[in-house]
């Protein structure tokens, strides 16, 4: 029998609907992580969970678990923890438009309104821009970074994107440093990886060009935070949009929510209706696919951190 634990807000009809997908399935679900951290039971074989999970913690508890779903495309913070024998799932892709249109809202928000800065006399103190023309390169051309490819090319921009794997027309990440000078806007939509950690830092940044925009909807870890403020400052780097910081939400008062040059989101960029809908019903097609031997949707290579 596998016992299936769902840390989240399930309704009673998904929770059904789960228990019936196979027949070997038993589903208890727990409304928090704190819940389940309090009681962990030890027949779990099966944990669908979301972030802050005190894994290197829960694991030696779980002796049978074999399997963990996250709810979100990221696993920072389990890569460390979670042993090789423990498989891990992730809900990559679920939520790519949603980040793309940000990562893209974010961009015009700098260029078009500027949402922070004083409203009168505009056309004279805010020099507004056009994305036509402009080079956007891309650090993390997965299935999010190509969804912000498809939509800057729309707009006519010249794209570069660029992985740790890459395929012809795209660059690795090696390349940095002759990509830098080059770009107008530069997106991070990479997982946060040992390679990726202050990707965006003090060194990285004296290459970009002064007018360049930075915008993050990957991870806050991604960018040495302090150099991104002094590179704003000094005028080093045009502006940055920001869905994720450290910490989050950034304390009222701090030096980057001053800024004219600044867009901060609170960690939204995933955010549409029924994302937990479809979330379940990934975690469903999943628990099909396990039972009937096949593989499974978006397994995590835990060395390559994604």
């Amino acid at each position: 029998m596998e016992l299936l634990a769902i840390i989240g807000p399930i309704t009673t009809a998904w929770k059904d609907k789960i228990e019936h997908c196979r027949p070997d399935l038993e589903v208890v679900v727990y409304p928090s992580t704190k819940e389940f951290v309090k009681n962990p039971n030890p027949g779990v074989t099966i944990l669908a969970a979301g972030g802050g999970l005190p894994t290197a913690k829960l694991i030696p508890l779980l002796p049978r678990l074999r399997w963990i779903q996250t709810w979100s495309a990221g696993i920072d913070g389990l890569i460390e923890s979670v042993p090789d024998h423990i498989t891990v799932t992730t809900m990559k892709g679920l939520g790519e438009k949603a980040v793309a249109e940000h990562a893209i809202a974010l961009l015009l928000s700098l260029t078009r309104i500027r949402p922070n800065s004083p409203t009168q006399e505009r056309s004279r103190q805010i020099p507004l821009e056009t994305l036509d023309g402009k080079t956007h390169l891309i650090i993390g051309y997965g299935h999010i970074g190509q969804r912000i490819g498809v939509l800057s090319q729309a707009f006519g921009m010249k794209v570069m994107g660029v992985r740790n794997h890459p395929e012809p027309n795209q660059f690795h990440l090696s390349d940095l440093p002759q990509l830098l000078p080059l770009a107008d806007v530069i997106t991070l939509a990479a997982p946060l990886t040992p390679s990726t950690y202050h990707i965006i830092d003090a060194k990285s940044l004296s290459k970009v060009s002064s007018h360049t925009i930075l915008i993050n909807i990957a991870r806050a870890e991604l960018v040495d935070q302090q150099a991104l403020w002094e590179a704003l400052v000094t005028h080093r780097l045009g502006g940055a949009g920001l869905d994720v910081t450290t910490p989050e939400p950034l304390p009222e008062g701090h030096p980057l929510l001053g800024l004219d040059s600044v867009v901060v989101t609170p960690h939204v960029a995933g955010n549409f209706p029924n994302y937990f809908d479809r979330a379940l019903a990934l975690l469903m097609k999943n628990l099909i696919n396990d039972f009937q031997g096949h593989a499974l949707e978006n397994t995590v290579h835990l060395s390559d951190g994604y």
